[in-house]
């Protein structure tokens, strides 16, 4: 690369790139060409210059994917260099870019674990869910690097996730990352439980371990033990701040109505297209079928002279009976001529099936103003359904059972929908917001200076020495 470009400021850089494209149009092509070349956009990220950065970008996106000798893409040097803003202006720029792998296989979204950005973690989870199936050369994912670390906080982070995540291979990642060896055969619960038992048995000067020590200390009270290492930093993550940000609410608890948003939404999307149509189709059908046989039960109706009814070519016929003639009119007419036992059971499986179908129904509706319209029309035809078990029934005490059953699964599904509208908004904050401007998306420690952690800066001087 030009050392003019190197030396001058960030607006000068403009100037000269473009000055450097009236002798050489194609010296950006070349370097692009070239393996393993520190890019102007390499420059711009290390640096942190921000609009630099978007020039290049537009000139040669190709730049943004390109290793330079360290093995390092622009997105690994300001993530390493502490360059938050330009970090997030990457990620809009190309959400794909936290998979990039560079040395060792690391991705962005390892070294914002390994040095604890949890904000940006949590930021690259929601841009880029597929990137925690990403392994380094080791074969560790990055749960293994979280708990090899010690970052405990961005583990709570990582751990959330999974919990609340909806997509389609949701189920498969909870149980596959947690579970999955690194080269070594070890699990994420494997190294913790391995570093663990070494702080247990690590020794002082005398040679003694913590329980050691404490079995010996006899006049000491054990709970001024525990009120001490309550204190320590290292006995526990510290506790989720009052900000709300991402990275807060993936460590906090998953609540109820989230537990039940994310299980109904993961089961709806592993749900195909053509098979929701299908299932929709059928699902119908039955819903048809089985409310109108409440207006054409077997044995028919009875009308006001006790004798029954039957359904001829769509319309109900009397079926005459010579005994019956003169009789005065009954108080069963339009009862189901069933006897009690028979009526229950054809009510009962009948009502089963009913909101069984309709419950599938919901889960096959589509979410928004569409979705919410067609159940509630839904709830409206259990109502209707109510009523009509009510007005057929052959005694009281059997209409009073079918309306109980139907009142509580109506209750049962309001309250179902309820839970799972309020769980689905606060999964709306895993949604990746691109038109974001990235200062509203830092947190308030990348805020308030915009200076690099000590960590940061070592591992970065790490990584380029090394």
């Amino acid at each position: 690369m030009d050392n003019v470009l190197i030396e001058a400021s960030e607006e000068e850089k403009i100037n000269t790139l473009y000055q450097l494209f009236k002798n050489d149009a194609g010296f950006l092509k070349r370097i692009d060409e070239t393996m393993f070349e520190d890019t102007p956009l390499h420059l711009a990220a290390s640096d942190g210059e921000t609009c630099f950065a978007v020039e290049v970008m537009n000139l040669m996106p190709s730049f943004a994917r390109k290793l330079n000798k360290d093995g390092l893409s622009p997105m690994h040097l300001a993530l390493l260099k502490g360059h938050s803003e330009l970090v997030l202006l990457l990620l809009r720029a190309d959400r794909d870019l936290v998979r990039v792998k560079g040395r060792g296989g690391m991705t962005p979204l390892h070294y914002a674990t390994q040095n604890g950005s949890i904000d940006l973690l949590a930021d690259f989870l929601a841009a880029c869910p597929k990137s925690i199936e990403d392994l380094t050369v080791q074969g560790e994912t990055v749960l293994h690097i979280a708990v090899k670390n010690n970052m405990l906080e961005a583990l709570e982070v990582l751990v959330g996730w999974l919990k609340r995540v909806c997509h389609e291979d949701a189920f498969s990642w909870r149980t596959d990352i947690l579970n999955w060896r690194d080269k070594q055969g070890d699990t994420v619960l494997d190294i913790a439980a391995i570093q663990l038992l070494y702080e247990i048995n690590a020794r002082n000067s005398k040679g003694k371990t913590a329980l050691g020590t404490l079995q010996h200390q006899t006049k000491m009270d054990t709970r001024v033990v525990r009120q001490m290492l309550r204190k320590t930093r290292v006995s526990k993550p510290s506790s989720p701040k009052n900000t709300k940000t991402l990275a807060n609410y993936l460590r906090s608890k998953t609540t109820f109505d989230e537990r039940v948003a994310v299980y109904i939404t993961r089961q709806r999307m592993k749900i195909a297209e053509d098979l929701r149509n299908a299932l929709l189709v059928v699902a119908g059908v039955i819903v048809a079928a089985t409310f109108h046989a409440v207006f054409s039960p077997p044995g028919s109706f009875r009308q006001e002279n006790g004798n029954p009814t039957i359904m001829i070519d769509g319309t109900y016929s009397p079926v005459t009976d010579a005994s019956a003639s003169g009789e005065s009119p009954s108080n069963d007419a339009g009862k189901s001529v069933m006897d009690n036992g028979e009526f229950i059971i054809f009510s009962t499986f009948n009502t089963f099936v009913l909101c069984t179908v309709i419950g599938i129904l919901g889960l096959l509706l589509s979410d928004g103003l569409f979705g919410v319209n067609m159940m509630l029309m839904l709830i409206y035809l259990l109502v209707c359904y109510a009523v009509s078990i009510f007005v057929i029934s052959p005694k009281m005490n059997i209409a009073v059972t079918d309306l109980v059953l139907l009142s509580l699964f109506i209750v049962f599904l309001y309250t179902v929908l309820l839970i799972y509208s309020r769980g689905k908004r606060k999964l709306q904050q895993l949604n990746y917001n691109a038109n974001k401007c990235p200062k509203e998306a830092l947190a308030d420690e990348v805020q308030e200076s915009g200076a690099r952690t000590a960590s940061d800066e070592s591992s970065a001087q790490n990584i380029t020495s090394a």
